[in-house]
């Protein structure tokens, strides 16, 4: 079981794709942009280059996640859409 963890459909408009992501829901809005956007940056083959601002939103509402929220927080559920930006 993965009762610690989400999965989330992230969405990344730079690169025009959309990704099924696990994320644990002890993390952080601000670890899992900073870990996601370096990741992606290193697969993207540089189409999605983020700066140290990148942040996490809804897909539906266009709302910005604090940075201090946890994945939990936040009521993150299986099938989540979210935005990198």
């Amino acid at each position: 079981m993965m009762n610690n963890k989400v999965q989330v459909q992230l969405y990344i408009p730079a690169t025009g794709k959309m990704y099924d992501i696990l994320l644990p829901k002890m993390l952080s809005v601000a670890q899992a942009a900073e870990l996601l956007a370096s990741f992606f940056a290193g697969t993207s083959g540089g189409a999605y280059l983020p700066d140290k601002d990148a942040v996490l939103c809804s897909m539906e509402t266009g709302q910005v996640y604090h940075v201090n929220s946890s994945v939990e927080e936040l009521h993150l559920k299986n099938g989540s859409r979210l935005m990198l930006i």
